[in-house]
């Protein structure tokens, strides 16, 4: 009996599988983080071993405290679709691996924003007034808006967070109908399409006032 009690008290034990968190996007040769957090029961020191499921993998790490997160950074070369897992090892004992986390990894833009908005009424000639959208971007970055105005000219915002509301003024200098339209870009010069259009009716300012004046009571 106390032979038993001895072997229980020496029986080491394996660290419990990791709990692994990272990005599911990327571009090929972005540096993406990774982190690993694993405890042993023992309270012995842990090492990682990431396999990146493109055919490498990390080795395994410096040992680090049990319950102390484990970061490493990754370069996906390639496009593709890949599962990360992970396991750890108190040196004596490995545990099993993780769940996958599913990485897409391809070249990234941003997404097409949504048609601008702006006034209502019909404009007139030489009305100075102000549209706007927002756009998005798939892994989060800053972004900048240009504006087609539908008459030749277009004007570029500032870049900004995404989910941002874009906007910018613009007058018409002749009576017509335009198409304005959006478009997004983030910092690496990656253009989303652009958006449908949003139909802008310019009058001439007599014209307006005449018609102002038809309809007045």
């Amino acid at each position: 009996m106390l032979l038993a009690v001895l072997l229980a008290a020496c029986q080491k034990y394996p660290p419990t599988v990791p709990i692994v968190f990272g990005p599911n996007q990327c571009r090929p040769n972005d540096t993406v983080r990774f982190s690993a957090l694993s405890l042993d029961p023992d309270g012995d020191s842990i090492s990682y071993e990431f396999d990146w499921g493109d055919g490498t993998a990390s080795g395994w790490s410096a040992c680090s405290p049990s319950g102390r997160e484990f970061w490493l950074g990754k370069v996906f070369a390639d496009t593709g679709f890949y599962g990360v897992v992970c396991r750890s090892s108190d040196g004596t004992h490995e545990s099993p691996w993780s769940d996958s986390i599913h990485v897409r990894v391809r070249d990234y833009g941003p997404f097409v924003p949504p048609k601008p908005s702006g006034p209502a009424d019909t404009l007139a000639v030489l009305d100075t007034v102000l549209f706007a959208t927002t756009a998005r971007h798939p892994l989060g970055e800053r972004i900048a808006v240009e504006f087609d105005w539908g008459d030749s000219s277009s004007t570029w915002t500032g870049f900004d967070e995404p989910n941002s509301i874009f906007t910018a003024r613009h007058g018409y200098n002749e009576a017509g109908i335009f198409e304005l339209r959006a478009r997004a870009r983030d910092s690496l010069e990656r253009f989303s399409d652009w958006s449908k259009p949003e139909t802008v009716w310019v009058m001439g300012i007599y014209e307006r006032r005449t018609t102002n004046f038809e309809l007045s009571p």
